[in-house]
């Protein structure tokens, strides 16, 4: 009863004080001593109000920076493509300019998607890769080690290279592309030189 009070009394204060009252509790009862999901409980409340959580594991840390990076990459890359598709062209190229531009896009996605497959086949579940064993056994985690985290970094860093690559080909494929500069519409109509003026008579 004593600690739920003192949990009660937990929402109304802040930091290292919240933490002195559950403590404080659960020592004085001696409840927390014996009971371990009383400890547990305890212990998250401390954790929840003192923002000191368990920090995350490496592997988690090094998926998820894999994929900031990945992703960041991308979108870079899209952009340029994206910026190809205002490229004044002849109307006769529009359509091989069009088929450029998709084919990258398309190409640069499925890069991503390939370079997130290969990062998460190296950080399955939580705890790191689950090792090879006979049907039944128990389950054994393989820790998340130095080298793992040297193969992650290669398949992004590989993968930014490519979906460089694969952008910057589709820019120097549209450059080559005839272009055209679009006419005012004030100069509509108008002939390219203007006409030369009668001759006057010689009087």
């Amino acid at each position: 009863m004593i600690v739920g009070k003192a949990l009660s009394v937990l929402s109304t204060l802040k930091g290292a004080a919240a933490a002195t009252v559950v403590v404080a509790a659960a020592v004085s009862t001696g409840v927390a001593a014996t009971n371990e999901d009383v400890r547990t409980a305890v212990t998250n409340a401390v954790e929840t109000v003192t923002g000191q959580a368990s920090a995350k594991p490496a592997v988690v840390t090094a998926r998820n920076e894999a994929d900031k990076k990945l992703r960041d990459a991308f979108q870079d890359d899209q952009q340029k493509l994206t910026k190809l598709h205002s490229t004044h062209v002849d109307s006769t190229d529009r359509a091989k300019l069009d088929d450029t531009i998709n084919s990258a896009d398309a190409k640069l996605r499925a890069r991503l998607t390939q370079a997130l497959d290969d990062v998460a086949a190296l950080t399955l579940g939580r705890e790191g890769l689950e090792s090879p064993k006979p049907t039944g056994s128990p389950d054994i985690k393989i820790p998340f080690a130095a080298d793992a985290q040297a193969k992650i970094d290669d398949i992004v860093g590989t993968a930014i290279t490519d979906m460089d690559k694969l952008a910057t080909d589709a820019e120097t494929a549209v450059a080559a592309l005839p272009t055209m500069t679009p006419g005012k519409p004030a100069d509509a109509g108008k002939p390219a030189t203007a006409p030369t003026p009668p001759a006057h008579p010689t009087p």
